[in-house]
């Protein structure tokens, strides 16, 4: 994307040298996605686009962009705290928006905090009716764990035939870098995957409470900083969440611009890949 200058400061697609100061606005907003490597997948990963604008050289907000070809999403939208009031996060929201459109995309799927969702409002956004909840949990095992369905490695295929007929999404070029990390349910607990991601957490796609149970275990022994974000619809991720000592800690609410995502269906998402990406 070519530079814009807005006359008080600069939007701009990132460049490696911006990534320290991209993470610490994200961290100084507020934001739980400022890993080093999650915000440079952002920035290199296939079909998206990290933005952001600058004053004096200096970064002073971020958003994201990614195309799963009808589909995108907005994310990681966030604007250092010095510089709020001052249309930023309108800005880079536009330009996200922007690349989105000429990506071919048609339907712009975003989470929003109470305070980012009349800036998406003015936008053109609209409630999507999902609301996402976020758990966080104590990282301990529960007494049963042993005992629970295993999982193990997976194939990449498996992952990319289960994800569309959950999110209604193609993202296989999106996921598709991830074959390694793949990690599937054994055959009793049902069909799923989830996805080890390099930073943590990700994806946990299931056909059934059995086959999401032993895929959050298997997160759970993965020991990484855990927490749980799925569509509050899914009541069987509810519950799931609060028997394995999560707790809910924030919502968000899904807006989308642009016709509804056909076969889209919550029930099977039991962890979200991001906030950002859906």
């Amino acid at each position: 994307m070519a530079a814009v200058n807005t006359g008080r400061f600069i939007i701009r697609a990132a460049v490696a040298g911006d990534m320290e100061a991209v993470r610490a606005v994200v961290t100084r907003a507020g934001l739980s996605s400022g890993q080093p490597a999650a915000l440079e997948y952002c920035r290199t990963g296939p079909g998206g686009r990290l933005v952001v604008a600058c004053r004096h050289d200096r970064v002073i907000g971020v958003s994201y962009a990614v195309s799963f070809g009808p589909t995108g999403w907005i994310g990681n939208v966030a604007v250092d705290p010095d510089a709020r009031g001052q249309g930023v996060g309108t800005a880079v929201s536009e330009a996200a928006m922007d690349w989105l459109r000429q990506a071919g995309v048609t339907t712009m799927l975003l989470t929003a905090t109470e305070m980012g969702r009349p800036i998406y409002e003015r936008l053109g956004f609209a409630d999507d009716g999902v609301g996402y909840g976020i758990w966080t949990g104590d990282q301990q095992l529960p007494p049963t764990a042993d005992r629970e369905a295993g999982v193990g490695p997976g194939r990449i295929a498996d992952a990319l035939r289960q994800d569309p007929e959950a999110t209604g999404e193609d993202r296989g070029s999106f996921l598709g870098i991830f074959t390694a990390r793949v990690r599937t349910p054994a055959r009793p607990a049902g069909a799923g995957y989830r996805i080890a991601l390099p930073w943590g957490r990700g994806p946990v796609i299931a056909s059934g409470p059995d086959a999401a149970r032993a895929l959050v275990i298997d997160m759970l022994r993965a020991g990484v900083d855990q927490s749980l974000s799925f569509p509050e619809s899914n009541t069987a991720a509810t519950e799931l969440a609060a028997a394995l000592g999560f707790r809910l800690t924030r919502r968000c609410t899904r807006m989308r611009l642009g016709p509804a995502v056909p076969g889209f269906r919550p029930e099977r998402i039991f962890n979200v890949f991001s906030l950002a990406v859906g």
